[in-house]
């Protein structure tokens, strides 16, 4: 009898736990990204905007050189800072595109010319022209992070890097990646 009395107070604890779960009382608040209240100090801001057009600038040559073609709407920082990439040939090839491209398609800033060829699939990954659109692999992000780094100040190129643990791909993900990088 008290396994059975036992087993009832049990459930009665479970079924209050979902009760309360699910009715948010004495939880902790949703949280949410909100954009920062604060304004930057006005050197600060004056330092972003000088940054901005500096970056615009070289956007604009890169393009007249045919080294930056963009997806995207604004500036493209990455794509300018390594020099530039073709991000409407990356997407037709399907292996990826950087991460600032990315991040605008995600955020509905493609160009009218690559909008029109951008949909959804039926779990929600963004696809061009029925290919699943994925960020550059990591054999190529770190390509572009090296040819960054010619372009960097000396002080910053010179910096010493935090050591960070690098997750080991998986034998499929390791073999997409040589496989990538012969087709280069």
């Amino acid at each position: 009898m008290r396994r059975v009395a036992r087993g009832f107070s049990c459930l009665g604890l479970l079924f209050a736990g979902y009760v309360l779960g699910s009715l948010q009382i004495g939880g902790l608040a949703a949280l949410r990204a909100e954009p920062q209240s604060e304004s930057l100090p006005e050197a600060v801001a004056a330092r972003v905007r000088d940054a901005n057009r500096v970056v615009s600038d070289a956007m604009q040559g890169l393009q007249e050189e045919k080294r930056y073609v963009p997806a995207i709407q604004g500036v493209n920082a990455f794509a300018v800072t390594v020099g530039g990439v073709d991000a409407v040939a990356d997407l037709e090839s399907g292996q990826g595109v950087d991460p600032e491209t990315f991040a605008g398609l995600y955020a509905g800033q493609a160009l009218p010319d690559i909008a029109e060829h951008i949909a959804r699939n039926a779990e929600g990954h963004l696809m061009y022209k029925n290919k699943s659109i994925r960020i550059y692999s990591a054999t190529r992000l770190g390509e572009l992070f090296a040819l960054r780094a010619k372009f960097a100040p000396a002080a910053a190129a010179a910096a010493p890097t935090a050591k960070r643990a690098t997750p080991t791909p998986s034998k499929k993900g390791a073999d997409a990646d040589a496989e990538k990088e012969k087709s280069e």
